[in-house]
């Protein structure tokens, strides 16, 4: 009896003449997604770690829980759905407001969060 076997070697297969050897694509749109991802989870752990930093208040508790949805969005956005980049989006957007009337949160999350709505922005619009 003929036993199959496992192709264990790292090396591409022989492309035929003429063709170009397959390349890895990951396209602008993964790496942005994949950008987003990180922002998204790093202003997520910013926003919880900002309670250690400011005096308990409703309005702190808020942003922390923001956090926590941010934290959650970033662990989405590692799939592949649209819904998780177009709630990072809506999230980050309405999160902009916090900057401008509070001056206890860091300016860095000013920028994570604009950067993090850009990427978003545009890992939405060359997804496929």
């Amino acid at each position: 009896m003929h036993k199959a076997k496992l192709h264990t070697d790292k090396t591409p297969p022989p492309a035929s003449a003429g063709e170009k050897p397959a390349a890895i694509d990951l396209g602008f749109g993964r790496v942005s997604r994949h950008c987003a991802t990180a922002l998204a989870i790093l202003a997520g752990c910013l926003a919880v770690a900002n309670l250690w930093l400011v005096p308990l208040t409703g309005a702190s508790l808020l942003e922390a829980g923001r956090g926590v949805i941010l934290l959650l969005l970033g662990i989405g956005l590692m799939g592949t759905a649209k819904l998780s980049l177009f709630l990072t989006l809506l999230v980050a957007t309405v999160g902009l407001d916090i900057f401008t009337t509070r001056p206890d949160i860091p300016a860095i999350m000013s920028v994570i969060e604009v950067c993090l709505i850009f990427t978003a922005a545009f890992a939405l619009v060359t997804s496929r």
